[in-house]
């Protein structure tokens, strides 16, 4: 085999979701409902309202079955997609096997992930356990549902929808915790958490995460057809959504996970499996993050002191703990972005808030909090491909090497939100001044003698 061959190549593997006392065919991974995918009662029920269909459960195994498939087999340092022979029990095989359903799902997949996927759907031979109906006060008058995690933005986003539409906006939890729901009001609480979990049988062969998005995206949509809601709320600021996919990091493929260009094709999978219309609305993609979170402590009273609470970190506790406290690393690029924005909109956080408790230190290793005896290699590159992808981002509006990235993006975003190319490129030219504007007196506030300073006048 050729150089060239090799490289086109892909990494393949077939999956088989297995009922209990199952088999996998021959030379397939099992995935074992009950072991690898497990369901949480008490969370299912907070799902089941009267439009409870048994493929409300099978759309959360085929979202399940993907996230287990992503983890399990690594990327190629050669090439970034991988093939994927996914076989899944569903209760209904006529309507998952509609070439219209299977087309429209490969399609989301296949341009989330950079990755081939195949599907085939065989018949459940036992029918999965209806959840009971219990208590959940579903509104009978809600207009949209909002993915709700411990991201700032989305603490921020849903604090100003609630200002707009009140109880008409319904949250949907997309983390496994119910942090902030207090046991006794558990049972009342309708999506009360992301009802399953994925374990595998050793550790992640691929942290990469591409899958994320559809998993957040089709629990959205799943609430969204329960109670008959037109809307769902994207609550991704514009560098979170935006600027993954149009610079991504290295060799990688471009990060769609919060892109609208992804959603509509969510819409069309969705419209063709549950029959049901629903849009993905993004209220703050020409915003800043910065920008979101200061109009939410201005017009949120008492509640947007919850912003200082929300987590934007996605290291492992071995890579963000102090003493054996968890904090926030302060260094990969969603801690970077949200420390632009807390300074943005003139804020401040404490500074046990981060690993990293300063960025102002003259080397890397001295912005670390003293206790904190983990410094890595990897630590410091993710700290510099972040610092650097946001540079970079500041120079995409005036820099003549980007224009042609530029045109593509905004032909891509034109289409995916069927506006006009001019609308589309004055607000994408906006946002991109605020952030070059807010990087700027950002990283000058850093000091001349910040490490990363340095690093930014070293790539120059």
């Amino acid at each position: 085999m050729s150089t060239a061959e090799r490289f086109l190549e892909l990494k393949e593997m077939a999956v088989d979701v297995v009922e209990p006392g199952g088999h996998p065919r021959k030379g397939a991974l099992a995935c074992r409902l009950d072991r690898h995918i497990s369901f949480d009662t008490e969370i299912l029920e907070s799902f089941s309202s009267t439009n409870w269909r048994a493929v409300v459960y099978d759309t959360l195994v085929v979202a399940a079955a993907v996230e287990f498939c992503d983890r399990s087999l690594g990327r190629s340092a050669m090439n970034w997609g991988r093939r994927f022979y996914v076989r899944v029990p569903v209760h209904d095989r006529d309507r998952w096997s509609d070439p219209a359903v299977m087309r429209t799902l490969v399609d989301a997949l296949n341009f989330l992930t950079g990755d081939d996927w195949h599907f085939e759907f065989r018949s459940r031979k036992v029918g999965a356990a209806t959840p009971a109906q219990n208590r959940m006060e579903f509104p009978y008058d809600a207009e949209a549902v909002i993915a709700y995690s411990e991201g700032m933005d989305s603490c921020a986003v849903d604090g100003l929808e609630r200002k707009r539409l009140g109880h008409r906006l319904v949250r949907v939890r997309v983390g496994t915790k119910r942090y902030d729901t207090p046991r006794k009001a558990r049972p009342y609480v309708p999506f009360a958490a992301l009802p399953y979990d994925v374990r595998l049988d050793g550790n992640n062969a691929e942290t990469s995460a591409r899958s994320r998005g559809f998993k957040f995206s089709i629990v959205a949509a799943i609430a969204s057809y329960l109670i008959h809601v037109p809307s769902v709320i994207v609550s991704e600021s514009g560098q979170g959504a935006l600027a993954p996919a149009i610079l991504p990091v290295g060799q990688g493929y471009a990060d769609y996970r919060n892109h609208p260009a992804f959603s509509v094709l969510m819409e069309k999978f969705v419209s063709a499996l549950l029959e049901h219309r629903l849009h993905y609305h993004f209220p703050r993609l020409w915003m800043t993050k910065g920008e979101t979170l200061r109009e939410f402590v201005d017009n949120c009273g008492e509640d947007a002191a919850n912003w200082v609470k929300t987590r934007s970190c996605w290291q492992q506790s071995r890579q963000a703990s102090v003493s054996g406290t968890r904090r926030q690393c302060g260094i990969c690029a969603a801690c970077t972005l949200r420390r632009l924005s807390v300074h943005a909109a003139g804020l401040r956080e404490p500074v046990e808030t981060y690993v990293w408790e300063t960025l102002k230190a003259p080397t890397f290793e001295k912005g670390a909090a003293p206790e904190f005896n983990h410094i890595t290699q990897a630590l410091r590159e993710y700290a510099l491909a972040g610092v650097l992808h946001f540079e970079h981002f500041a120079s995409v509006r005036d820099s003549t090497q980007y224009d042609m990235l530029k045109r593509r993006a905004t032909n891509e975003l034109a289409r995916a939100l069927s506006q006009p190319s001019d609308v589309v490129a004055n607000s994408l030219n906006r946002l991109l001044q605020h952030h070059a504007t807010e990087w700027s007196a950002f990283t000058n506030d850093l000091g001349p003698a910040s490490f990363v300073r340095k690093w930014i006048d070293t790539a120059s």
